[in-house]
């Protein structure tokens, strides 16, 4: 029983590319023979239909040709057993037609068992190096978007290309983003390889500024965001208001845990997941085989009556094989179906055989919040180093921020702050710059201890609050976005050294300064 494993699909926009994909296709199946086989005589060629001779045991190979006016199509199966595991076996089919100025390229991986023997496959899937080169080769494009082998450094001047792209309809493939850590170090995950291993079914955006990440944090929100060594997978139909779970995070710190190799793994084994349950054949390849061959069986029949030979004898025959096809069809769809509906638990066997070590949890990520009020009223139970004055609740009641859960996320991160500030005073009797610690928490250029001297003039009395009996200023904050209300929250607080606590007396709409 053959299961999908690995499907891509792409264009080659090119008026001769077919013949460029045809020639990757066949240096790519030639080296492995004279390479991996020693078999320094073997050649193929693809345009050629048939199957070349002095193949391994075990191993298939042929080509077919299709043509019907100025379309053609090549189609290439080759199969063979696995150099690990002779119990299992390997099947590639490929298709490749050129219409118009483009050339239509379709990949297939397959495996199955040859042998009973219950005992995991370890598979180590990647896209095909010849699907790379042909990337790396050849303008590529899956519909409209143009698609690599290597990953894609976001700038500043490429933030608002990201953010369209993200939320296109017109987008097919997934995008995998790697932040950086907050105070500056590369994501774990190697992004050329995963790049590589991910041609042709993903597309795979690198980070290296960490302040871009909050940037792109603002424009997303903190939830559907992804930063401090994190990677995240945005799948076609991403939109601002997508539900946290439907877009895979990675955090980082289980990056760390199970190493950036098996979170690779696992990042691809995903995406391959999906990527074989939604496969689609090629509409234009498949009408173009279909005509061929129907014509080439009308003509044999066209034949064989004129001449006699066996007709009805063949008649009868071919009434019987289209009801072995019919037979099989239904049973292929009875086993599509059971496949689609294991794929997921196939493909989240690790490399030993457990879902053990691909786990991760994090509470804070399931989270959803319908308003400020109710992340506060959560943040209230939960935060024990935060103390939060009657005025920030009513505030947060009154506001109508869209971000919710970015409100929790910070008052989250000042409760943390809290913490390893009273570590590091018990450690090296100096708890730290509170400042330092709000950047590296990524909050740098959105945090201040201070408001401005003409503010202060200005607007001095609106950041004085009521704490301990008497009002006092609370110039620390943090601001969340930009903007009108509903896109933009700022959170004012003092650190009560005393007593541990950070102290928030305001959340919600910007406090009046000079520029507003």
């Amino acid at each position: 029983m053959a299961r999908l494993v690995y499907a891509t699909r792409f264009d080659v926009a090119a008026k001769d590319g077919i013949a460029g994909v045809i020639c990757s296709y066949r240096d790519w199946i030639v080296g492995y023979y004279r390479g991996r086989r020693a078999l320094p005589e073997f050649n193929f060629d693809p345009e050629v239909a048939g199957s070349p001779g002095s193949l391994p045991t075990s191993h298939l190979l042929s080509s077919s040709i299709f043509h019907d006016g100025d379309e053609r199509a090549v189609r290439i199966r080759w199969s063979f057993p696995d150099d690990a595991d002779e119990g299992l076996r390997w099947a590639n089919e490929v298709r490749v037609g050129q219409f118009g100025d483009r050339c239509g390229v379709e990949h297939l991986i397959s495996i199955e068992s040859v042998e009973y023997s219950v005992a995991p496959a370890k598979l180590i899937l990647g896209s095909p190096r010849v699907v790379r080169d042909i990337c790396k080769r050849f303008p590529t494009y899956v519909g409209q978007m143009q698609i690599g082998a290597e990953p894609y450094t976001l700038g500043q001047d490429g933030l608002n290309d990201l953010l369209a792209l993200l939320q296109t309809d017109l987008r097919r493939l997934p995008v995998v983003f790697l932040s950086p850590y907050a105070r500056g170090e590369l994501n774990k995950v190697d992004p050329v390889k995963l790049a590589r291993n991910l041609a042709g079914v993903a597309v795979v955006v690198q980070v290296e500024n960490p302040e871009l990440t909050w940037d792109f944090a603002d424009e997303v929100g903190r939830q559907l965001a992804c930063f401090n060594g994190a990677a995240r997978i945005y799948w076609p139909g991403f939109s601002m208001d997508s539900d946290v779970r439907n877009h895979r995070l990675f955090l980082g710190a289980w990056i760390e845990q199970v190493g950036p190799v098996m979170a690779a793994r696992a990042i691809e084994r995903t995406i391959f997941a999906v990527a074989a349950f939604r496969y689609a054949p090629d509409s234009r390849i498949a009408d173009l085989i279909r005509r061929t061959e129907s014509a080439e069986r009308q003509r044999l029949l066209v034949e064989k009556r004129e001449t006699g030979d066996n007709f009805w004898a063949d008649y009868e025959r071919d009434l019987k094989q289209l009801d072995d096809a019919q037979d099989r069809v239904a049973e292929l769809e009875r086993e599509n179906a059971n496949l689609r509906a294991n794929q997921q638990v196939f493909f989240a066997v690790g490399p030993g055989g457990s879902t053990d070590d691909l786990e991760q949890s994090d509470e804070l990520d399931e989270l959803s919040f319908s308003s400020v009020s109710e992340a506060v009223q959560v943040a209230a139970t939960r935060l024990k180093n935060v103390e939060l004055l009657g005025t920030a609740i009513s505030a947060a009641d009154a506001s109508p921020f869209k971000r919710p859960y970015d409100i929790f996320k910070a008052l989250t991160d000042l409760d943390e702050i809290v913490e390893a500030w009273r570590e590091n005073r018990e450690q090296k009797g100096n708890g730290g710059d509170l400042l330092q610690h709000l950047r590296d928490r990524g909050w740098g250029k959105r945090s201040s201890m201070h408001i401005s001297s003409t503010t202060r003039g200005k607007f001095g009395s609106d950041y004085e609050f009521e704490y301990q009996g008497k009002r006092q200023p609370f110039e620390p904050h943090i601001t969340l976005g930009s903007g009108d209300p509903n896109s933009c929250a700022s959170i004012h607080f003092i650190f009560d050294q005393e007593r541990l606590k950070m102290v928030v007396a305001h959340i919600g709409k910007h406090l009046p300064n000079t520029k507003r």
